[in-house]
């Protein structure tokens, strides 16, 4: 399996959401979250290291985020929490991966897969 494909069809799942609350609700806020969503999913994809970045710091906002709204009350802020989380796991093995072949070390077994 390609590296951060799971972050990517993530970022892509969350775009589309964040497209339909912008466009249920006439947000434009919305509609720019979402463009960012899929732009990142993009950039990610193709690995790019910036993007990456970005991601990993949009998502771990978003999760934060999450579950402020969870604790607050909003049960469907667990689905946003948990596709956050999952972005956030995928890019983190992803950097563990890049930076111990960096190293030159070899990555255990299981690792990124």
């Amino acid at each position: 399996m390609k590296r951060l494909a799971l972050a990517t069809l993530l970022l892509s799942i969350n775009g589309v959401l964040l497209l339909y609350y912008a466009y249920s609700w006439g947000s434009l806020v919305y509609l720019a979250f979402a463009l960012l969503s899929l732009v990142l999913a993009y950039g990610v994809g193709a690995e790019n290291r910036t993007a990456v970045k970005v991601a990993l710091i949009y998502s771990a906002i978003e999760f934060f985020f999450a579950l402020l709204f969870l604790i607050a009350g909003n049960l469907f802020s667990a689905i946003d929490a948990a596709i956050s989380f999952f972005i956030l796991h995928d890019i983190l093995g992803y950097i563990k991966e890049v930076t111990l072949e960096e190293d030159g070390e070899k990555p255990e077994a299981g690792a990124g897969e």
